[in-house]
């Protein structure tokens, strides 16, 4: 599943970039979050989240990237209630507005929840990702 937006934001290019450099202040971000340490060059997330009737807890090990001056990736591979999701993310900083693509890849119990309530859940997981982090981006 694709998914693709944009995010009106009063900052500069320069203050939205300072804050997706700033791996903590992300994970701040992702659902549920219980918690965050780096091992390496990756990151262990252990959250709890929900798509319709199946809550759970789940862990994702997740990479940040730059890809150039003003795009970074955001790369996690998780498990949890009986499922695998990996989520490509990325986030174009500009003045003023933050343009993201995410793809998403979901196998297993979440799956079978059906394609029309996944895509839904999913939108609202990933707008909820970026408008906290453009909440954080104007405090």
């Amino acid at each position: 599943m694709k998914y693709e937006g944009s995010i009106s934001i009063n900052a500069t290019k320069d203050q939205i970039l300072k804050l997706l450099d700033n791996p903590d202040q992300v994970a701040q971000c992702f659902p549920g979050i219980k918690s965050f340490s780096k091992e390496g060059e990756e990151y262990k997330v252990v959250g709890v989240t929900g798509i319709g009737f199946i809550k759970g807890e789940y862990r994702a090990n997740v990479r940040f990237e730059k890809i150039d001056d003003n795009k970074r990736k955001i790369i996690a591979k998780g498990t949890g209630m009986n499922s695998n999701v990996d989520i490509d993310a990325i986030a174009e900083a500009l003045d003023g507005k933050i343009n993201y693509s995410a793809d998403v890849k979901v196998a297993g119990v979440l799956a079978s929840v059906g394609a029309r309530l996944m895509g839904s859940a999913v939108e609202k997981i990933i707008n909820d990702l970026f408008n906290c982090i453009k909440e954080r981006v104007i405090k």
